[in-house]
């Protein structure tokens, strides 16, 4: 997957009453919603980096936009946290359309919608980018629709570092966390799965 992805120079180009609206539609974040790990002890995911060892990415290296398909969800700590929101605070939609402007604005129902009309991702532009990061804070805030939508997006993307399934094992983990419906939540899992399987296989084919 090529990456034409740049960081913007942030400037407050938001309306105050768009920044009001994100405020009120957005949950707060919760502090203490992400344990340290969040790890998955399903087989069938076909994990094979140990629970235990480090991740090998950090926040410091990457820009705040591209820490959706980088960092795990246990690595969104306070500081973290912090710095998604003010990124994307400062950010001016140029291009997208309404849709993403409305995300942006805090409305995780578009957030969602967004994603999806991204699939499939073949190239992180910075619109990609900015459009997950958003989807990215919904899941955070926690949202676990948001975090099972992130888990399958991520999933099914080609990823520079090959960690795509341990990231996205991440964010299935944390959204069944927060789930209100954790059964129906986990049965959501085989679907992934399914997809994952199939996408993985399709492309040794072709």
């Amino acid at each position: 997957m090529s990456d034409a992805s740049e960081v913007p120079e942030h400037k407050r180009r938001h309306e105050e009453a768009r920044r009001a609206g994100a405020a009120a539609s957005l949950p707060a974040i919760d502090r203490g919603s992400i344990v340290a790990n969040a790890s998955t002890d399903n087989p069938a995911w076909g994990i094979k980096r140990p629970p235990d060892r480090p991740w090998p990415l950090e926040a410091r290296d990457v820009s705040p936009l591209q820490w959706w398909r980088t960092l795990p969800s246990d690595a969104f700590h306070d500081a973290e946290q912090d710095i998604l929101l003010r990124t994307l605070e400062q950010i001016g939609v140029l291009h997208g359309g309404d849709d993403l402007a409305t995300a942006l604005a805090g409305d995780v129902a578009a957030a969602i919608d967004v994603a999806f009309a991204l699939m499939p991702i073949e190239e992180t532009t910075l619109t990609v980018d900015i459009a997950m990061s958003v989807l990215m804070r919904a899941a955070v805030a926690p949202n676990a629709t948001a975090a099972l939508v992130l888990a399958q997006v991520i999933g099914l993307t080609d990823l520079d570092h090959g960690l795509a399934t341990e990231l996205s094992a991440s964010w299935y983990t944390h959204g069944l966390r927060h789930s209100s419906n954790p059964r129906k939540f986990g049965r959501a899992e085989a679907v992934l799965l399914t997809a994952f399987w199939e996408r993985h296989h399709s492309g040794e084919r072709a």
